[in-house]
Protein backbone atom coordinates (compact mmCIF):
# COMPACT_ATOMS: atom_id res chain seq x y z
CA UNK A 1 0.00 0.00 0.00
CA UNK A 2 1.65 3.18 -1.20
CA UNK A 3 0.47 6.77 -0.83
CA UNK A 4 1.73 10.30 -0.30
CA UNK A 5 4.51 11.05 2.19
CA UNK A 6 5.55 14.50 3.37
CA UNK A 7 9.18 14.53 4.49
CA UNK A 8 10.01 17.28 6.99
CA UNK A 9 13.57 18.60 6.80
CA UNK A 10 13.82 17.03 3.37
CA UNK A 11 17.42 18.12 2.74
CA UNK A 12 18.80 16.39 5.83
CA UNK A 13 20.85 13.23 5.54
CA UNK A 14 18.31 10.91 7.19
CA UNK A 15 15.40 12.50 5.32
CA UNK A 16 17.14 12.12 1.97
CA UNK A 17 17.66 8.40 2.48
CA UNK A 18 14.04 7.93 3.56
CA UNK A 19 12.65 10.05 0.70
CA UNK A 20 14.70 8.08 -1.83
CA UNK A 21 13.28 4.77 -0.57
CA UNK A 22 9.69 6.03 -0.57
CA UNK A 23 10.21 7.21 -4.15
CA UNK A 24 11.77 3.89 -5.13
CA UNK A 25 8.70 2.09 -3.79
CA UNK A 26 6.29 4.18 -5.86
CA UNK A 27 5.13 6.74 -3.32
CA UNK A 28 4.36 10.37 -4.08
CA UNK A 29 6.99 12.33 -2.14
CA UNK A 30 6.73 15.92 -0.94
CA UNK A 31 9.50 17.68 0.96
CA UNK A 32 9.26 20.58 3.40
CA UNK A 33 12.20 22.95 3.02
CA UNK A 34 13.02 26.53 3.92
CA UNK A 35 12.01 29.19 1.42
CA UNK A 36 14.52 29.46 -1.39
CA UNK A 37 15.74 25.86 -1.04
CA UNK A 38 13.25 24.10 -3.32
CA UNK A 39 15.81 24.05 -6.12
CA UNK A 40 18.03 21.80 -4.00
CA UNK A 41 15.46 18.99 -4.03
CA UNK A 42 15.45 16.16 -6.60
CA UNK A 43 12.94 16.70 -9.38
CA UNK A 44 10.77 13.84 -8.11
CA UNK A 45 10.11 15.62 -4.80
CA UNK A 46 7.17 18.06 -4.69
CA UNK A 47 8.59 21.13 -2.92
CA UNK A 48 6.69 22.44 0.09
CA UNK A 49 8.00 25.88 0.99
CA UNK A 50 6.07 26.93 4.07
CA UNK A 51 6.57 27.96 7.68
CA UNK A 52 7.11 24.86 9.82
CA UNK A 53 5.06 26.50 12.57
CA UNK A 54 2.04 27.10 10.31
CA UNK A 55 0.30 23.74 9.77
CA UNK A 56 -2.39 25.35 7.59
CA UNK A 57 0.22 26.77 5.22
CA UNK A 58 2.03 23.42 5.07
CA UNK A 59 -1.21 21.57 4.33
CA UNK A 60 -2.06 24.03 1.56
CA UNK A 61 1.41 23.80 0.00
CA UNK A 62 1.35 19.99 0.08
CA UNK A 63 -1.47 20.28 -2.51
CA UNK A 64 -3.00 16.83 -2.00
CA UNK A 65 -3.98 14.50 0.87
CA UNK A 66 -0.97 13.24 2.84
CA UNK A 67 -0.94 9.73 4.33
CA UNK A 68 2.36 9.84 6.22
CA UNK A 69 4.56 12.58 7.68
CA UNK A 70 8.19 11.57 8.15
CA UNK A 71 9.74 13.69 10.88
CA UNK A 72 13.31 14.25 9.72
CA UNK A 73 13.79 17.47 11.68
CA UNK A 74 16.76 17.79 13.99
CA UNK A 75 18.00 20.64 16.12
CA UNK A 76 21.72 21.50 16.10
CA UNK A 77 23.34 19.20 18.65
CA UNK A 78 24.47 22.04 20.92
CA UNK A 79 21.02 23.68 20.87
CA UNK A 80 18.85 20.68 21.73
CA UNK A 81 17.66 22.11 25.05
CA UNK A 82 16.42 25.22 23.27
CA UNK A 83 15.10 23.91 19.95
CA UNK A 84 14.34 20.17 20.00
CA UNK A 85 10.94 20.20 21.69
CA UNK A 86 9.53 23.14 19.67
CA UNK A 87 10.67 21.46 16.45
CA UNK A 88 8.96 18.17 17.23
CA UNK A 89 5.83 19.89 18.57
CA UNK A 90 5.59 21.64 15.19
CA UNK A 91 5.98 18.33 13.34
CA UNK A 92 3.25 16.76 15.44
CA UNK A 93 0.93 19.69 14.71
CA UNK A 94 1.52 19.27 10.97
CA UNK A 95 0.72 15.54 11.11
CA UNK A 96 -2.41 16.30 13.14
CA UNK A 97 -3.60 18.93 10.66
CA UNK A 98 -3.04 16.54 7.74
CA UNK A 99 -4.61 13.57 9.53
CA UNK A 100 -1.46 11.61 8.69
CA UNK A 101 0.59 8.96 10.47
CA UNK A 102 3.62 10.57 12.14
CA UNK A 103 6.82 8.54 11.59
CA UNK A 104 9.66 9.40 13.95
CA UNK A 105 13.27 8.13 14.07
CA UNK A 106 14.09 7.47 17.72
CA UNK A 107 17.41 6.81 19.44
CA UNK A 108 18.76 5.13 22.58
CA UNK A 109 19.41 8.27 24.63
CA UNK A 110 16.42 7.70 26.88
CA UNK A 111 17.81 4.46 28.33
CA UNK A 112 20.71 6.17 30.06
CA UNK A 113 24.14 5.12 31.19
CA UNK A 114 22.89 2.15 33.24
CA UNK A 115 21.07 0.55 30.31
CA UNK A 116 21.27 -3.23 29.83
CA UNK A 117 23.14 -4.58 26.83
CA UNK A 118 19.90 -5.71 25.12
CA UNK A 119 17.42 -2.90 24.48
CA UNK A 120 13.82 -3.89 23.74
CA UNK A 121 10.82 -1.60 23.09
CA UNK A 122 9.24 -2.41 26.46
CA UNK A 123 12.30 -1.24 28.41
CA UNK A 124 11.47 1.59 30.81
CA UNK A 125 13.23 4.88 30.07
CA UNK A 126 15.87 5.93 32.60
CA UNK A 127 17.78 8.87 31.08
CA UNK A 128 20.99 10.09 32.70
CA UNK A 129 21.75 12.96 30.32
CA UNK A 130 19.99 16.19 29.40
CA UNK A 131 19.54 14.99 25.82
CA UNK A 132 18.05 11.74 27.08
CA UNK A 133 15.58 13.56 29.33
CA UNK A 134 14.55 15.84 26.47
CA UNK A 135 14.04 12.85 24.18
CA UNK A 136 11.88 11.06 26.76
CA UNK A 137 9.78 14.19 27.25
CA UNK A 138 9.25 14.51 23.49
CA UNK A 139 8.21 10.87 23.09
CA UNK A 140 5.88 11.20 26.08
CA UNK A 141 4.22 14.10 24.29
CA UNK A 142 3.71 11.93 21.21
CA UNK A 143 2.10 9.20 23.34
CA UNK A 144 -0.23 11.69 25.04
CA UNK A 145 -1.34 13.09 21.67
CA UNK A 146 -2.08 9.56 20.47
CA UNK A 147 -4.08 8.69 23.59
CA UNK A 148 -6.10 11.87 23.10
CA UNK A 149 -6.95 10.75 19.57
CA UNK A 150 -5.18 13.73 18.01
CA UNK A 151 -2.48 12.07 15.89
CA UNK A 152 -0.97 8.61 15.51
CA UNK A 153 2.80 8.24 15.96
CA UNK A 154 5.10 5.36 15.10
CA UNK A 155 8.63 5.56 16.53
CA UNK A 156 11.40 3.43 15.06
CA UNK A 157 14.42 3.56 17.38
CA UNK A 158 17.83 2.93 15.91
CA UNK A 159 21.52 3.17 16.72
CA UNK A 160 24.01 5.69 15.32
CA UNK A 161 23.16 6.56 11.74
CA UNK A 162 25.65 6.16 8.90
CA UNK A 163 25.37 5.99 5.16
CA UNK A 164 26.10 7.80 1.90
CA UNK A 165 23.61 10.63 2.52
CA UNK A 166 25.23 11.79 5.78
CA UNK A 167 28.90 11.18 5.05
CA UNK A 168 30.23 14.23 6.86
CA UNK A 169 27.72 14.24 9.71
CA UNK A 170 28.01 10.82 11.36
CA UNK A 171 30.40 9.51 13.99
CA UNK A 172 31.38 6.70 11.67
CA UNK A 173 32.39 8.79 8.68
CA UNK A 174 33.52 11.99 10.40
CA UNK A 175 35.78 10.39 12.99
CA UNK A 176 35.99 6.61 13.14
CA UNK A 177 36.51 5.70 9.48
CA UNK A 178 37.87 9.04 8.27
CA UNK A 179 41.40 7.64 7.93
CA UNK A 180 40.52 4.10 6.92
CA UNK A 181 42.14 4.68 3.53
CA UNK A 182 45.40 5.18 5.42
CA UNK A 183 44.93 1.98 7.42
CA UNK A 184 43.71 3.69 10.61
CA UNK A 185 40.40 3.39 12.46
CA UNK A 186 39.99 5.94 15.22
CA UNK A 187 38.14 4.88 18.34
CA UNK A 188 36.32 7.23 20.75
CA UNK A 189 36.22 4.46 23.37
CA UNK A 190 37.34 0.89 24.09
CA UNK A 191 37.58 -1.01 20.83
CA UNK A 192 35.78 -4.16 22.05
CA UNK A 193 32.47 -2.59 23.21
CA UNK A 194 29.41 -3.58 21.11
CA UNK A 195 27.64 -0.49 19.77
CA UNK A 196 24.34 -0.07 17.89
CA UNK A 197 24.50 1.24 14.32
CA UNK A 198 21.87 1.92 11.65
CA UNK A 199 22.81 1.91 7.98
CA UNK A 200 20.42 4.47 6.53
CA UNK A 201 19.31 2.67 3.34
CA UNK A 202 18.34 -0.33 5.51
CA UNK A 203 16.59 1.88 8.06
CA UNK A 204 14.75 3.73 5.28
CA UNK A 205 13.37 0.42 3.97
CA UNK A 206 12.03 -0.37 7.44
CA UNK A 207 10.29 3.01 7.62
CA UNK A 208 8.65 2.47 4.24
CA UNK A 209 7.51 -1.01 5.22
CA UNK A 210 5.91 0.41 8.39
CA UNK A 211 4.18 3.10 6.35
CA UNK A 212 2.86 0.46 3.97
CA UNK A 213 1.35 -1.38 6.95
CA UNK A 214 -0.04 1.78 8.58
CA UNK A 215 -3.56 0.36 8.83
CA UNK A 216 -2.23 -2.38 11.12
CA UNK A 217 -0.56 0.05 13.52
CA UNK A 218 -2.06 1.25 16.78
CA UNK A 219 -2.33 4.91 17.83
CA UNK A 220 1.16 4.87 19.37
CA UNK A 221 3.78 2.33 18.40
CA UNK A 222 7.45 1.89 19.28
CA UNK A 223 9.70 -0.48 17.36
CA UNK A 224 13.43 -1.14 17.51
CA UNK A 225 15.57 -1.43 14.40
CA UNK A 226 18.32 -3.94 15.11
CA UNK A 227 20.66 -2.79 12.35
CA UNK A 228 24.31 -3.65 13.01
CA UNK A 229 25.77 -4.33 16.44
CA UNK A 230 29.49 -3.76 15.97
CA UNK A 231 32.45 -2.81 18.11
CA UNK A 232 35.22 -0.60 16.81
CA UNK A 233 37.27 -3.77 16.33
CA UNK A 234 34.47 -5.19 14.16
CA UNK A 235 34.43 -1.99 12.11
CA UNK A 236 38.20 -2.22 11.70
CA UNK A 237 37.84 -5.78 10.37
CA UNK A 238 35.12 -4.71 7.91
CA UNK A 239 37.11 -1.66 6.82
CA UNK A 240 40.08 -3.96 6.19
CA UNK A 241 37.95 -5.92 3.73
CA UNK A 242 36.90 -2.70 1.98
CA UNK A 243 40.40 -1.26 1.71
CA UNK A 244 42.25 -4.57 1.23
CA UNK A 245 44.67 -3.85 4.06
CA UNK A 246 44.88 -4.43 7.81
CA UNK A 247 43.59 -1.64 10.03
CA UNK A 248 45.29 -0.19 13.07
CA UNK A 249 42.91 1.01 15.80
CA UNK A 250 43.94 4.35 17.24
CA UNK A 251 42.28 5.39 20.52
CA UNK A 252 41.34 9.06 20.69
CA UNK A 253 42.07 10.22 24.26
CA UNK A 254 39.13 11.67 26.15
CA UNK A 255 41.01 14.86 26.92
CA UNK A 256 41.15 15.59 23.19
CA UNK A 257 37.36 15.86 23.05
CA UNK A 258 37.44 18.10 26.11
CA UNK A 259 40.08 20.28 24.49
CA UNK A 260 38.30 20.46 21.14
CA UNK A 261 35.08 21.21 22.98
CA UNK A 262 36.56 24.50 24.14
CA UNK A 263 36.40 25.65 20.52
CA UNK A 264 33.61 23.55 19.03
CA UNK A 265 30.15 23.69 20.70
CA UNK A 266 28.96 20.53 18.92
CA UNK A 267 31.85 18.45 20.30
CA UNK A 268 31.31 20.01 23.71
CA UNK A 269 27.63 19.04 23.59
CA UNK A 270 28.49 15.46 22.60
CA UNK A 271 30.57 14.83 25.71
CA UNK A 272 27.55 13.91 27.84
CA UNK A 273 26.86 11.05 25.44
CA UNK A 274 30.38 9.59 25.69
CA UNK A 275 29.06 6.70 27.79
CA UNK A 276 27.62 5.18 24.61
CA UNK A 277 31.18 4.18 23.65
CA UNK A 278 31.79 2.53 27.06
CA UNK A 279 28.45 0.77 27.67
CA UNK A 280 27.70 -2.24 25.43
CA UNK A 281 24.26 -2.10 23.85
CA UNK A 282 22.23 -3.51 21.00
CA UNK A 283 18.66 -3.07 19.84
CA UNK A 284 16.28 -6.02 19.67
CA UNK A 285 12.66 -6.38 18.58
CA UNK A 286 10.94 -9.60 17.49
CA UNK A 287 7.72 -7.77 16.61
CA UNK A 288 9.07 -5.41 13.94
CA UNK A 289 9.39 -8.05 11.23
CA UNK A 290 5.95 -9.41 12.15
CA UNK A 291 4.65 -6.09 10.79
CA UNK A 292 7.17 -5.32 8.03
CA UNK A 293 8.08 -8.79 6.85
CA UNK A 294 11.75 -9.83 6.60
CA UNK A 295 14.27 -7.00 6.65
CA UNK A 296 17.59 -7.77 4.99
CA UNK A 297 20.65 -6.05 6.47
CA UNK A 298 23.40 -4.85 4.16
CA UNK A 299 26.69 -6.55 5.11
CA UNK A 300 28.81 -4.22 7.24
CA UNK A 301 31.74 -4.13 4.79
CA UNK A 302 29.43 -3.21 1.91
CA UNK A 303 27.73 -0.55 4.03
CA UNK A 304 31.11 0.93 5.01
CA UNK A 305 32.20 1.02 1.38
CA UNK A 306 29.22 3.22 0.51
CA UNK A 307 30.20 6.08 2.82
CA UNK A 308 33.40 6.69 0.92
CA UNK A 309 31.62 7.34 -2.37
Amino acid sequence: MSGHVLVLGALGGVSRAVAEEFHRQGWQVSGLVRRGRAGDLPDWVWPVEADLNDPEAVAKAASSPVDVVFDGLNAPYHRWAELAKPLYDAALAIAERLGALHLFPGNVYGFGERMPDRLTPDLVAAPTSEKGRIRVEIERGFAEAARAGRVRTCILRAGDFFGPTITGQSWLSALIAAKAGQGVIRSPGPEDVPHAWAYLPDLARAFVRLAEQRDRLGPFEVFHFEGHTASIADIADAAGVVHHRPMRVQRVPGFMFTLLGLFDPVIRASREMAYLWRVPHRLADRRLEMITGPLVATPLSKALASIGR
